[in-house]
């Protein structure tokens, strides 16, 4: 009996952390490069040919930390706007995920961006 109240406590402390849900800290990052793209998206096809679209989509690309990501931004709602507050060479405070950077809009609330790629500069040796 005993070991079994000892094992269901040992397997709830264990789901314990993952169910709180601790989000990582927020750090200071720097917007290297903002680009508004376009990419064409199939509506549907009528007798086998394809009638397409024109999507605009934003890219930005940030450094922090010495890495630099280059990410997609994804709004709730596709007709959603870009928030055009943010320019290149700006400092924002954003938060790094698996695949996405969270960037903290004015007001408090954040900005969902999909990391498309990540790159570390190269370190630049001083010659001797």
């Amino acid at each position: 009996m005993r070991v079994r109240l000892l094992l269901s406590c040992l397997l709830l402390l264990s789901a314990l952390p993952p169910a709180l849900g601790i989000q990582k800290e927020y750090a200071t990052g720097k917007i290297v490069d903002i680009q508004e793209r376009s990419r064409d998206r199939v509506l549907l096809y009528l007798v086998n040919t394809p009638i397409m679209t024109e999507d605009t989509y934003y890219t930005a690309t940030v450094e922090v930390n010495g890495t630099v990501y280059e990410a997609e931004f994804l709004p709730h709602d596709l007709r959603q706007p870009f928030p055009g507050f943010w320019k290149a060479n700006d400092d924002v405070s954003l938060r790094v995920d698996k695949h996405f950077l969270y960037l903290k809009r004015s007001d408090g609330t954040e900005a969902k961006f999909l990391i498309t790629s990540t790159t570390h500069p190269p370190a630049v040796r001083e010659s001797q």
